[in-house]
């Protein structure tokens, strides 16, 4: 996990209108039939996001990230059960919407950027016929302007070339080219809502940064909504606003970046920030912090606070519900432990 400087490209998330609600999401929950019993991918999740703003979840492979984004963009596999309090992009509720609907909205209003390019892009059409065809179908748009739509958009996300990267094929591109084609095409029909699922995990450091530089610049210059999915705390630091911590498919704690960083309350914010080098305190070849044990099962059921395990200041009590608790600053966790630090 690279080392941890807070720096805010998050420009457009100062003029974001303080009741400019995209995305709404309340008591999502996502259960998976499986021959031993429900699993609990997704578990009582709720946030929103507004315009201009930028909403991170984060945690480690496996904590329910990515099927949320997929149960958002109604993209879950056939054996997933999606159920939520409230689900609305817009003021429109997701969650009663039909297939048609959905179809007319993914891509449109709301589009997402896939962790592996490669696997995303199909290997059997041009650049330029992928770029081309939702914007065909959703605007209705000729040939002659889905190509003019599509050059302007390789050209905002920093390809030259334009014209002539359209004839090619995916394996004719390095990694970052690809990368920025994904966000050029989750741009073509200018969304109001971009999920980002790892954008820049497969990439090195160097394409990582301009990437994420990349996303921050548009998002500053569109007003978009992002909810940027990522493992890496180095990446919250550079791009976020706010930030919900997930483990074993719930948000444990949430709050501004900042806030969260200097403090982070619950346990588990606080064994991920423990994992970071920090410059001028983490000794060349020291040992870094570690978090011990193993995530629990999420089939059958659930009870309880689901780190408890793994937790240094694990009481018996853990075993029972567990309360939220709130800073006036907007931050909230999950856990037994007070503002004050006093477990009670």
């Amino acid at each position: 996990m690279p080392t941890t400087t807070v720096l805010d490209l998050s420009f457009a998330n100062a003029t974001a209108a303080v009741n400019d609600v995209v995305l709404d999401v309340q008591g999502l929950n996502v259960d998976i039939a499986t021959a031993r019993g429900p699993l609990h991918a997704v578990r009582d999740i709720s946030f929103t996001v507004r315009r201009g703003e930028t909403l991170c979840l984060v945690g480690e492979s496996g904590c329910g990230k990515s099927m949320t984004s997929l149960a958002i963009m109604g993209l879950l596999p056939k054996a997933a059960k999606r159920s939520a309090r409230t689900l609305s992009m817009m003021g429109e509720d997701l969650s009663r919407a039909g297939r048609s609907r959905i179809n007319a909205l993914r891509g449109n209003k709301m589009a997402m950027i896939f962790q592996e390019p490669m696997t995303a892009l199909n290997p059997a059409y041009t650049i330029g016929e992928q770029l081309m065809e939702h914007y065909i179908y959703h605007r209705r748009a000729s040939k002659a302007q889905a190509r003019d739509r599509a050059i302007e958009l390789l050209e905002k996300v920093g390809i030259a070339s334009a014209g002539q990267r359209l004839g090619q094929y995916p394996h004719q591109l390095s990694g970052g080219l690809r990368q920025r084609v994904m966000i050029a095409m989750s741009l073509m029909c200018g969304p109001e809502l971009l999920i980002a699922d790892e954008p820049s995990t497969a990439l090195d450091v160097t394409i990582q940064a301009q990437i994420l530089r990349l996303l921050a610049d548009l998002q500053a210059e569109l007003g978009i909504a992002m909810v940027l999915i990522t493992h890496d705390l180095g990446v919250v630091a550079r791009i976020a606003r706010n930030v919900a911590v997930m483990y074993a498919g719930q948000i444990v704690e949430e709050g501004p970046v900042h806030e969260i960083f200097a403090r982070p309350m619950h346990p588990y914010t606080e064994g991920l920030m423990a994992c970071i080098p920090v410059p001028g305190r983490t000794l060349p070849g020291g040992e870094l912090g570690t978090i011990p044990g193993v995530v629990p099962s999420l089939v059958g059921d659930l009870k309880g606070c689901a780190f408890r395990d793994r937790c240094r200041y694990a009481q018996p009590r853990c075993a029972g519900d567990i309360p939220v608790r709130r800073t006036p600053q907007g931050q909230q966790w999950r856990c037994i432990k007070t503002e004050d630090g006093v477990f009670a």
